[in-house]
């Protein structure tokens, strides 16, 4: 249950009747993972899909906008980074240089799960699990690239003080009307088999959006029932339009 079921192979999830279980295939084992956040927990949990070798790119987010905040008063917040597995042609020297930088930061999450394009969805699914187990006090989740500047302080500050902030906030660039890539020579190819609909849900680009803890949480209880073959930020905005959340 909880933390320490996903951190040991289960679903960590912890919403009642959850119906991941630790037989679930699509529970990725971990290998590399954060500790838990310690009370008080973080208001802003930023989560930075990244790739091994994007060393350089996670060193920049650290001592930027993803690193500690000097102004005071401003929410506190905490920066994890989520990969899967390097390439096998570089694993070994890669994964080793990985296990070096968690070592030293402790803020990689990393998932038994090939790194590629078309795995992307593994790693917002395994990013919104991790924060949902291990973080669940955090109220709102930034998910955010790594290779985008992102004025973090200034979105805290302004959930902070937002006063018509809705419980569930999905919030972003948000994509209308968008139709799915039947070209199977594109990397974007969404068979019908896979999503028959001529047009996706309204959804927030995947460079940068925020999920409250009561969105994300809705987002994971309509996530079993969704192929993970879309592309990344369309799964999110359909597990969140079955939800009844719109951005």
């Amino acid at each position: 249950p909880g933390c320490s079921g996903l951190l040991s192979g289960g679903s960590g999830d912890l919403s009642e009747g959850a119906s991941w279980s630790p037989r679930d295939p699509r529970t990725p084992r971990l290998l590399l993972a954060p500790s838990p956040c310690s009370p008080p927990a973080p208001f802003l949990l930023i989560l930075v899909p990244s790739a091994p070798a994007h060393r350089e790119r996670r060193l920049a987010v650290r001592d930027t906008w993803g690193g500690p905040w000097g102004e005071s008063g401003t929410p506190p917040s905490r920066t994890v980074f989520v990969l899967g597995v390097p390439p096998s042609s570089s694993s070994s020297d890669t994964q080793r240089e990985l296990l070096a930088e968690w070592r030293q930061h402790g803020d990689i999450l990393q998932g038994d799960f090939g790194d590629t394009y078309a795995n992307l969805t593994w790693k917002t699914l395994l990013l919104l699990r991790w924060a949902r187990a291990c973080c669940e006090g955090a109220a709102f989740l930034l998910k955010a690239d790594d290779d985008v500047f992102v004025n973090a302080p200034a979105v805290a500050t302004h959930l902070a003080t937002w006063p018509a902030a809705p419980p569930r906030l999905y919030l972003g660039r948000v994509h209308w009307g968008v139709a799915p890539n039947r070209d199977p020579r594109s990397r974007h190819h969404v068979p019908a088999a896979i999503y028959g609909a001529a047009r996706y849900p309204p959804y927030c680009s995947g460079t940068a959006y925020v999920l409250s803890r009561q969105a994300a949480t809705a987002v994971l209880a309509a996530a079993p029932a969704l192929p993970l073959a879309l592309p990344e930020d369309v799964w999110v905005g359909v597990a969140a339009g079955r939800a009844g959340l719109a951005p």
